[in-house]
Order: C-alpha cells, then sequence, then structure tokens
C-alpha cells in the first residue's frame, strides 16, 4: 500500500502549534525567573521572549519545515532527518544574529554576551531538535492513519467485489453450458455467429476467474479486452478497428479488469457517435522503469468539462481503483485527433507464470473478426 499525499496543517493543528510555542516560552520565562529570584538588582525583560524570541523562532521554521516536509516529502525518513540536521546550525545562526541585532536597535539592548551566548545556541538548538522531532513524529502518526483508513477501504471494496463474484458464481456452468448449447444449434454455415458465442463465453469465463484474483498477467488481460473488441467489431462492422501492443510485456502483473472499463468508454464515447467510426490503439510500454499503459481512440473528441471531471463509471471506478492500489492517478486529454487515457503503474513480473487453462483454446478466426497477428500485438 502507497502512502497518500501528505495534506497540509489544519486549523486544529496550526492552533496546537501556536499552544506549543507560547507553552515552550512560558516554561522559558518561568525558568528564567526562578534562575535570577536571588538577584534583587537584577531585572529580566522576558517579556520580548514572547513578543520577540519565539515569533522569530517560528518565522524561521517555515521554511525549513516547507522544504523538508513538501519539497523533500518523497523521501526517506532518515533523508528528512539528515536534512533538518544540515539546517539547524544555519538556523541557531540565523536566529541569533537577528535576534541581536533587533534588542540592539529596536529593545533596551539586552541579550546574552561573551560566553553566555553559548547558551543562545544550546537553548535553541534543543527547542530546533524538540519541535522538528514533534513534527516528524506527527507527520509520521498522519501518515499512518491515512494509510489504515485507505487499506481499511481497499479491504472493504475487496470485500464487495468478492461478494459481488460470489453471486456472479451462483451457477456458472449454467451459463457456459448454455452457450455452448446455443452455439451448438448454430449451423455451419453460421460460423461467425459460433466464434461471436466462444468470445462471449471466454469473456464471461475470464472475468469470473479474475474477480479471485489480485494480479493477472498482462498477456490475459490483453487477450480479455482484445475478446471484447472482437466482439464491438461484429457490431460496428468498419467503422471499429483496433490495434494492441505490449512490447514483449505480457509477463508483466495488472490488476485484473482494470483496462477493460477504459476501452468500453473509448468504444461508447468515442466511436459509437461518430458516423465514420475510428480506431482504438492500446500501448503497454516502460516508461522511467514503470509499466506505462494508454488507450487512445479516433472519433468524437470528449467534452473538455466532463474529461476533467472524469464522468462515467469506468473513469471513476479505474481512477479510484489506481488511487488505492497505487497512489497514482488516470490522465486524460481530449484534442480534434482523439482522446489519450493514460496511468502508470509499477513494473512487476509474475516470477511462475502460470497459463489460465479456463479459458477457451484461441481458434483460426473468420474474415469479418479481427485476427492476432504473430508477436504481442493484435489489430483489427
Amino acid at each position: 500500500m502507497v502512502i497518500p499525499s501528505f495534506r497540509g496543517p489544519s486549523s486544529r493543528e496550526w492552533l496546537l502549534l501556536l499552544a506549543f510555542y507560547l507553552g515552550f516560552a512560558a516554561f522559558y520565562m518561568f525558568s528564567l525567573y526562578l534562575s535570577y529570584a536571588d538577584y534583587q538588582d537584577y531585572s529580566v525583560p522576558s517579556w520580548q521572549i514572547l513578543y520577540v524570541d519565539y515569533p522569530l523562532k517560528a518565522i524561521l521554521t517555515l521554511p525549513v519545515w516547507y522544504f523538508v516536509f513538501r519539497v523533500l516529502e518523497n523521501l526517506r525518513p532518515w533523508k528528512k532527518l539528515l536534512a533538518n540536521l544540515l539546517f539547524m546550525p544555519f538556523w541557531i545562526k540565523g536566529w541569533q544574529l537577528i535576534y541581536y541585532w533587533i534588542c540592539r536597535n529596536f529593545l533596551d539592548g539586552y541579550h546574552l554576551m561573551g560566553s553566555s551566548e553559548w547558551w543562545d545556541i544550546y537553548i535553541p538548538g534543543l527547542f530546533f531538535t524538540l519541535q522538528f522531532g514533534i513534527f516528524h513524529a506527527w507527520h509520521y502518526h498522519k501518515n499512518f492513519r491515512i494509510t489504515s483508513l485507505a487499506q481499511a477501504e481497499a479491504e472493504k471494496l475487496a470485500l464487495s467485489s468478492e461478494l459481488n463474484a460470489l453471486k456472479a458464481q451462483l451457477n456458472p456452468h449454467f451459463l457456459y453450458n448454455s452457450l455452448n448449447t446455443i452455439s451448438a444449434s448454430v449451423g455451419p454455415e453460421q460460423e461467425h455467429t459460433r466464434r461471436m458465442i466462444a468470445n462471449l463465453s471466454d469473456l464471461f469465463r475470464y472475468q469470473l476467474a479474475a474477480n479471485r484474483r489480485d494480479q493477472v498477467r498482462l498477456g490475459e488481460e490483453m487477450d480479455f479486452v482484445t475478446d471484447y473488441l472482437r466482439l464491438e467489431h461484429a457490431r460496428y462492422g468498419e467503422r471499429l478497428h483496433f490495434s494492441v501492443e505490449t512490447n514483449g510485456l505480457e509477463a508483466a502483473m495488472v490488476p485484473p479488469l482494470l483496462i477493460q472499463p477504459l476501452v468500453e468508454n473509448a468504444v461508447r464515447h468515442g466511436i459509437s457517435p461518430s458516423v465514420i467510426g475510428g480506431e482504438v490503439r492500446l500501448l503497454a510500454q516502460i516508461s522511467d522503469g514503470q509499466l506505462q499503459l494508454t488507450i487512445f481512440n479516433t472519433g468524437r473528441p470528449c467534452d473538455p468539462a466532463k474529461v476533467a471531471k472524469g464522468s462515467g463509471y469506468g473513469l471513476c471506478n479505474t481512477r479510484r481503483r489506481l488511487q488505492l492500489l497505487f497512489n497514482t492517478d488516470l490522465h486524460l486529454s481530449s484534442n480534434d485527433k482523439g482522446t489519450t487515457c493514460t496511468f502508470t503503474i509499477p513494473l512487476k513480473y509474475e516470477s511462475d507464470p502460470v497459463t489460465d487453462r479456463r479459458r477457451s483454446p484461441r481458434q483460426k478466426t473468420t474474415p469479418g473478426i479481427p485476427k492476432p497477428l504473430s508477436g504481442a500485438a493484435h489489430s483489427g
């Protein structure tokens, strides 16, 4: 599970931070009061701690916090801690120089002098370490809580999917046997129809099998999408052409049924409304060490407003799964040439490939049904 992006501090967190600064300043003032209580002729102007000292520390803390928890957000914790250690001497010395300058020019000139100035290095160093230790602990706690909630939601969705799969399994053999009966009743002169029924049977069989698995091979997923596109080609005829390119990545692992909703969306909203039809192209490739999948369709461009919102079941469902599983998003763009849908997930391979024997063996196709080319690409 990937940790979701960390959001900015809430109003409650800002109030807690203010209380922390005020509490630490009050404690420091009280310590000074106790330290100088026996010196009747010595007055410590400790109120400047509240309106100069710690406000200045807070101002200097903001850029360090932003750099560590925003710019370096995706780095490992030990690297963030190392960045804090590198910033600490600059933070301490910067505060000391600015604070002393303010005291000399705008206040009564009081600040520690001589060897006592080391206290204005030691105590701010302790404060810097304490506050960023609290920041790191709170950041880890908040991210852990967000991750736990996301994991719980993912488990809830998985349970819901499993329940839906169980409903679909009430008697799957009845469905397959019915399809086989229909296929057997089709005469030899209707071989085209027989192939369509076989493809439909493959679709049902794969969907049922995929619901029981968390990951499937990209080759299996692309075969499933190809079967779907063949059925749609039988419906649209020459108005629909398609191509599938996996570039040797058939063994890469992907979540099941992740691509088909996007392809269905491309056919329904891009090809179907167009009088002349169009083309659907699927491309799998490696980009920056990750698996990048692209679905492109010609035909009618998408409405920019709908593209921005990502409306529709296929888009919303796939986008939500990508966010929960990989903390990544679905990227959509549309112009006169067509609509492109792209997403990137970690590239992982199956250690011990197992062929799904429940899928129907592929047979030689007849005219009118797109057939796979040699290698890893299919076209229609």
